[in-house]
């Protein structure tokens, strides 16, 4: 794998730590981003249910994006504040 004498210097052993490590710095973030989708996703599908069931069109749909987009963005942000520690 390292190629002591070879003439690119290239060191595939310290290339794949180095990636395993930003693969594991970066868990958290990723999880915060799917959370954010996940969220607008469901309370966005929730809040048509309600609209459909209820026949009031566009006010669930809006008010479940509203609450998905906070609630993600919420989580987001304090999985970044509690990084900067």
């Amino acid at each position: 794998m390292t190629d002591p004498k070879g003439r690119s210097g290239f060191d595939l052993g310290r290339s794949l730590e180095y990636f395993q490590n930003i693969v594991k710095e970066s868990g958290p973030a990723a999880s915060a981003s799917y959370t954010l989708v996940a969220s607008v996703l469901i309370f966005t599908l929730l809040g048509w249910y309600i609209d459909s069931s209820r026949g009031t069109k566009p006010i669930g749909i809006l008010v479940g994006l509203g609450i998905g987009l906070i609630s993600g963005f919420y989580h987001l942000a304090k999985t970044i504040w509690i990084r900067k520690r």
